[in-house]
């Protein structure tokens, strides 16, 4: 929307130290980075750069594809367009994740021209192509040639575990055999060091896809970084809950113990240091637990509101290593809830960061073909979803976003193309694995469009849809409300109506296994308890035909849940970082602030 000059600027500011092995943050600001050297046409330079763009981006841990915006699909119909033989092992790579029917219809006739070319199976890049994406027909390979490259080599051996890597300082030579070599089933032993994202858009493209390309490399080979590994055992339930006063104080003295000058992290070793998203929702969880219980807000504080607006930007956003949106909408509502008159120019850049980066028509896409066009994204993943969406509309409203501002108008469109409410404002999405995903009828909400975490049904032949569930229904109904929709609008309602025929506190319902019900539940908890304090009881009816009374269910059951040291922590999943004692008891503290009458 206005993000084309703050790109530029966000590209030009040094990036900070990501975790050790936090492949998908250095991965999210090299695509970053690459998207800034789009040119007019939607390519990235001659075609066969292009499609090595693409083969990037559909290998990265977001494996993108061409639903995902202009800056893919773009360059995807410059490659499925063209028809030259000779870039067809590249066409093949380029469009492996397509899920669209000319893409894909493109990608396997160049697959099927590669497989009937004996002459071509000593390149090492039709190679690639066609263990990617294998033919009906597997050819039969030649023997590697004297002095092939290992890269060739492992590709064609018998035995692919007889050929000698190269050193892992070799640079392009090592990264291009670590490839090949993961097709054939090799794991490497010893990894080069991850690169250090560069901090400059000035960077060249050849540069940046080689990086990328190790970055992707390693993090195939590397822990995932989405769990908190390692946390010390649970502290013991509390034998009886507090009451409501106590558990907050307790709460207080639990975040005391462990921040440091005013910021907190995720309880776990490499994760303990200062965490911006940790730290602003534990501020903000601090100051509005003081608030009810009547005194002012803890001394440390205040050095922590300062810490997360030393943060700021040059292009507005509050964050460290990336999920920018994220943690810059949290910023912003702990700032304000500081209510510091030293951080009121803060918040009003980082309002300007938020805006801008909306998925509009300043980059590229259209409402009326881009499913995720008027959504917003963590900042650094070029992926709108609807939690950050919820995060960021939230934000901008407290703010003082003007209500009529563009911004909510458009994420409007993102927010129904995320709701199953039928065909109207719904999608049809090709899915990978093949058929197609439309909407459901229920009234819920997805993670994004045609994309749920809590599963899929099938409900006809290749027919799918993806389920409905609770934070994000609940994140769905506060964000439009929050984009001036009533209780009485269509979307809402069937919204509501879902909520409260599937109310629990005991799990986020919608999962299709009950293993993962646990996952999330403390951002659901927060997600609930700040829905519903804006929708009026009387709409809230149980599918008996009862009203549902929120707070008596979910309070008793939140101070159940307090542990004798005052903290809360998710004991049925770590998923999202919530075996985290510290930032389970800052959204345990917004909850309950949110549910108070």
């Amino acid at each position: 929307m206005r993000r084309a000059a703050l790109l530029l600027i966000s590209l030009l500011t040094p990036l900070a130290s990501a975790p050790a092995q936090d492949t998908r943050s250095l991965a999210d600001g090299l695509v970053r980075l690459i998207r800034a050297h789009e040119q007019a046409d939607g390519g990235y330079g001659e075609l066969a750069r292009s499609c090595r763009v693409l083969d990037l981006l559909g290998r990265s841990p977001r494996r993108y594809n061409e639903l995902d915006g202009p800056f893919v699909r773009r360059a995807a119909e410059l490659v499925a367009n063209d028809t030259s033989p000779e870039l067809d092992a590249w066409r093949v790579l380029a469009l492996a994740g397509a899920v669209t029917p000319p893409m894909v219809a493109a990608r396997n006739r160049a697959r099927d021209r590669l497989a009937a070319d004996a002459a071509g199976l000593l390149d090492a890049r039709a190679l690639l192509a066609l263990y990617t994406l294998p033919p009906a027909v597997s050819p039969r390979l030649p023997e590697a040639p004297a002095g092939a490259s290992a890269e060739l080599a492992v590709l064609l051996a018998s035995d692919p575990a007889s050929v000698a890597p190269p050193a892992v300082d070799a640079g392009a030579d090592w990264t291009r055999w670590a490839r090949a070599a993961r097709l054939r089933g090799l794991r490497p032993g010893v990894l080069p060091s991850l690169p250090q994202a560069p901090a400059s858009a000035d960077t060249p493209l050849p540069e940046l896809l080689e990086r990328l390309e190790l970055v992707i490399v390693l993090h195939g080979l590397l822990q995932p970084s989405g769990a908190v590994a390692e946390l010390p055992p649970l502290p013991a339930k509390k034998s009886a809950p507090d009451s409501l006063e106590a558990a907050l104080a307790h709460a207080l003295v639990f975040l005391e113990s462990r921040q440091s000058g005013g910021t907190l992290g995720l309880d776990a070793p490499g994760w303990d240091g200062p965490e911006p998203g940790v730290t602003a929702l534990c501020l903000s969880g601090a100051i509005r637990a003081s608030d009810m219980l009547g005194r002012p807000a803890p001394k440390w504080v205040d050095p922590g509101l300062d810490w997360l607006a030393s943060l700021q930007r040059p292009d507005g956003s509050i964050q460290t290593y990336g999920v920018a949106v994220y943690t810059t909408s949290v910023a912003m509502e702990a700032l304000l809830d500081g209510g510091r008159e030293r951080h009121a120019v803060v918040v009003a850049r980082a309002l300007t960061f938020l805006v801008a980066a909306q998925a509009d028509e300043g980059e590229g896409y259209r409402s009326e073909d881009d499913p995720h066009y008027g959504g917003v994204g963590y900042g650094g993943d070029e992926r709108p979803d609807l939690s950050n969406t919820f995060m960021a509309l939230g934000a901008a409203q407290r703010a003082g976003l003007d209500p009529d501002d563009a911004f909510f108008q458009k994420a409007l469109t993102f927010l129904r193309r995320n709701q199953n409410l039928g065909e109207a404002g719904g999608a049809h999405l090709p899915r990978a694995g093949g058929g197609t995903t439309v909407p459901g009828t229920d009234g819920g909400a997805t993670y994004m469009p045609g994309n749920s975490p809590a599963g899929e049904d099938q409900v006809g032949d290749g027919i799918y849809v993806a389920r409905s569930y609770g934070s994000m229904t609940y994140a769905l109904t506060r964000s439009y409300l929050i984009c001036g929709l009533t209780s009485q609008d269509q979307r809402v309602a069937a919204a509501v109506v879902w909520l409260a025929r599937n109310f629990s506190v005991r799990s986020n319902p919608g999962f299709d296994d009950p293993a993962r019900a646990g996952d999330g539940l403390y951002y659901y908890y927060m997600a609930m308890a700040r829905t519903l304090r804006l929708v009026d009881d009387e709409l809230l009816i149980r599918e008996d035909g009862s009203t549902l009374d929120w707070r008596t269910e979910l309070l008793p059951h939140l101070l159940g849940q307090q542990r004798i040291d005052g903290s809360w922590a998710n004991e049925h999943s770590s998923r999202w970082y919530e075996g985290s004692p510290t930032l389970c008891t800052g959204f345990a503290l917004l909850t309950l602030a949110a549910s108070d009458s």
